[in-house]
């Protein structure tokens, strides 16, 4: 398990050092930042997926302008990948899971601007942008692999009661 941990993290580094720039592809990436996420404690660390989550633009210097600009493309990538996730999780939940959702992402965006532009202030030394950016993705791609968990039958939220 740990081998397919491993290449799922070498891949999806290969793919992106590759230049993808399909929306297909991207999805797929952002798929396989997914899978290293849900694995994690068991087959992947936390390390392994922020060097993948991040991988796109790590060639650039932190809080530079193409950095920036590359952090705020991946941003746009994965808030598509959440509304795609999000639509596709309501036509499955129950009307009492969806209202549940709906309620838990109004207070969701709110909790994430507080703990990004927190993070933002503690690393204003390095690049605050950077930073408010990269904790934007990296809650993104959480939240995102929460609403996978679910679709897959895993999630015991409260929210997560699927249509039979």
């Amino acid at each position: 398990m740990l081998a397919r941990a491993i290449l799922t993290v070498a891949a999806l580094t290969g793919a992106q050092a590759g230049g993808l720039h399909s929306a297909a592809a991207q999805g797929a990436v952002q798929d396989q930042t997914v899978a290293c996420l849900s694995a994690m404690g068991a087959q992947t660390t936390w390390d392994q997926c922020r060097r993948a989550l991040f991988e796109p633009c790590a060639q650039d210097a932190v809080g530079s302008a193409p950095h920036l600009a590359c952090l705020q493309s991946q941003k746009a990538d994965w808030r598509g990948y959440l509304d795609t996730k999000t639509e596709r999780l309501n036509t499955r939940l129950t009307t009492e899971g969806s209202g549940q959702l709906s309620d838990l992402l109004g207070q969701w965006f709110g909790f994430v601007g507080n703990k990004c532009s927190a993070v933002a202030q503690e690393k204003a030394a390095i690049s605050a942008d950077a930073a408010m950016l990269g904790c934007e993705i990296s809650e993104f791609a959480g939240l995102a692999t929460e609403f996978d968990s679910c679709l897959q039958g895993n999630s015991t939220s409260p929210y997560c009661t699927l249509k039979d």
